[in-house]
């Protein structure tokens, strides 16, 4: 869920895309595709279905137009979703949230880039949604990351690069929106929504994650920093 990708670039050869929104066209983005790009290619993603929210819009991003990228992966039960974009609190999209977790699709979310001093942001602050920060390649969170008990996880949202201009421009990126997709790739195990599944899959993954901060969950790291094995 996010704006739209440049199919051209490389980096996506790997994988095979499938497009909604936006009446049917393409408009890529560079914030879509540098998100689609650190999904693609990572073990056991073979497809990534990218739901433009945006369509090129300032104005773009509309909670209708995210519940309708979600009801449509629904529909093609696509067992992980990453959402890296954040928001108010909107009874639309959580009613739309809690459907997919009831089924056992499993959303990953930023937690955003508003400080620690910001109150939740929307929907990685929601039940059952997957919030991710980012870390530094030190294994420091960004100082921009939001804090609180929807943390669930940190991933490297600092010191890396992304796709950029085709062919094969890539450039550095920074913040939780570039954390949530390498949580997610770590969950492409889970090939169909299935509730048990999800349960077992984040439960194997808190238990390898590597603890930072405080001993144990804390709100700025949550269970400790995931990366590829």
């Amino acid at each position: 869920i996010d704006g739209g990708v440049d199919t051209s670039h490389r980096a996506f050869e790997p994988v095979r895309l499938h497009h909604f929104g936006c009446g049917g066209r393409q408009v890529a983005s560079a914030h879509g595709t540098a998100v689609a790009s650190l999904l693609a290619g990572k073990r056991g993603v073979g497809d990534v279905y990218v739901a433009d929210v945006y369509c090129g819009e300032p104005a773009g991003g509309a909670v209708d137009a995210v519940a309708a990228g979600l009801g449509w992966m629904a529909r093609e039960r696509i067992a992980v979703i990453n959402v890296s974009l954040v928001g108010p609190r909107n009874a639309l999209l959580e009613r739309a949230v809690r459907s997919l977790t009831a089924r056992g699709h499993v959303i990953v979310a930023a937690v955003g880039n508003d400080g620690p001093a910001s109150p939740p942001l929307y929907p990685a602050a929601y039940d059952g949604v997957v919030g991710v920060t980012g870390v530094d390649g030190k294994h420091r969170v960004l100082i921009e990351a939001c804090r609180g008990n929807h943390v669930d996880f940190a991933a490297l949202g600092s010191d890396l690069s992304a796709a950029a201009q085709a062919p094969d421009q890539y450039v550095p990126v920074r913040g939780t929106s570039f954390a949530a997709p390498q949580v997610a790739a770590l969950l492409s195990e889970l090939q169909t929504p299935d509730a048990t599944l999800r349960a077992q899959l984040l439960d194997k993954l808190a238990a390898r994650a590597r603890d930072l901060g405080k001993p144990g969950r804390d709100d700025v790291y949550g269970a400790g920093e995931l990366a590829e094995l």
